[in-house]
């Protein structure tokens, strides 16, 4: 196996960043219907893999940490094929969609010619509103001696409000131990940007660890070294990891104790908090504001004709602070 040699150590201490490698992103993990890809492209065309090597066009600029990404790749110098990155071979500062850091491979055999798990992509919706998705369909894992664990995954990239989702779906696990290779669960996150040569970050990289249904996110800034952390257990069948930039708003979303419900919501979307709401607005899953309104009756909003979804709503407060909350309407 070819595999690109990262030394992580991770290192918890209060960050002096430079600001333009401080790139922010917003994390949140909810659960939704997972759906197999349809009438996609397939990259290795019935032929077994590992350790792919794949061009991939994203039908359309995606911004990121600074970049604009018009195509991504599975590169052979990574050597784990749940890995997506911005470069083919790797001799600058390059990131990560790492939306598996385990071996994967196909569960299909190299001889004969045969593969049972396939990747492919698809890029849906009308120019702006674009959503590339790229999907591993069966994957099993290099170090499972029984060839029956499996795993289910897409990456989804948002045109315009550059938003990156991990979605899991279907998975069988019964040989964790080889699987994930000595830890309990899968090693997930999402890397900004590393410097090969210093062997240190160059931007912020976001790494889960803890359950897996709702995980602890750590943040570590540019100019450190990193550890791969891992969750605890299996990803559930329909769970999403979505990144969201920071300028999706000016904003700082920093306001505490503050909660939506129900959510789901179906008529009337409720506010908990302490604080006192002066505004609110509503954007979708784009970036796109839906509502604004300067006022706010008794912490409720009447969402009843919003289109099913996924939704954020920014909050304001009489003190200045805001927030920003995700809810799905149904």
């Amino acid at each position: 196996m070819k595999k690109t040699t990262l030394l992580f150590v991770l290192i918890l201490l209060a960050f002096s960043i430079n600001a333009q490698n401080n790139f922010t992103y917003n994390f949140s993990a909810t659960n939704e219907n997972y759906a197999d890809l349809t009438n996609s492209t397939s990259l290795n065309n019935g032929n077994y893999w590992d350790d792919p090597d794949f061009t991939i066009p994203i039908g359309f600029d995606f911004e990121i940490a600074g970049k604009t990404l018009s195509t991504i790749y599975f590169s052979e110098d990574i050597g784990y094929g749940g890995e997506i990155t911005d470069q083919q071979i790797f001799e600058t500062e390059f990131m990560d969609f790492a939306v598996i850091s385990n071996d994967i491979e196909d569960r299909g055999t190299e001889s004969p010619n045969s593969s049972l798990s396939n990747i492919s992509y698809t890029v849906e919706g009308n120019s702006g509103n674009r959503i590339f998705k790229l999907e591993w369909n069966n994957a099993g894992f290099l170090n499972d001696g029984t060839n029956q664990d499996f795993i289910n995954m897409q990456l989804w990239l948002y045109e315009g409000s550059n938003i990156i989702e991990y979605r899991y779906g279907p998975s069988s696990i019964e040989n964790p131990s080889e699987s994930y290779e000595g830890n309990s669960g899968p090693t997930a996150f999402l890397l900004l940007g590393y410097d090969g040569n210093l062997e240190e970050t160059s931007k912020n990289v976001y790494m889960l660890s803890g359950d897996p249904a709702s995980p602890t996110v750590t943040e570590i800034a540019s100019g450190n070294e990193l550890d791969l952390g891992y969750l605890n257990n299996d990803i559930p069948n329909g769970t999403v990891y979505r990144f969201t930039p920071e300028n999706l708003s000016n904003e700082s979303f920093q306001l505490a104790a503050i909660s939506l419900y129900p959510n789901p919501v179906e008529e009337k979307l409720n506010i908990k908090t302490s604080q006192i709401i002066s505004s609110f607005s509503i954007y979708n899953a784009l970036g796109q504001v839906i509502t604004e309104n300067t006022e706010i009756e008794k912490n409720t909003i009447d969402v009843s004709t919003l289109a099913e979804g996924i939704y954020f709503i920014k909050m304001e407060t009489e003190n200045g602070t805001s927030s920003t909350k995700k809810f799905i309407k149904k």
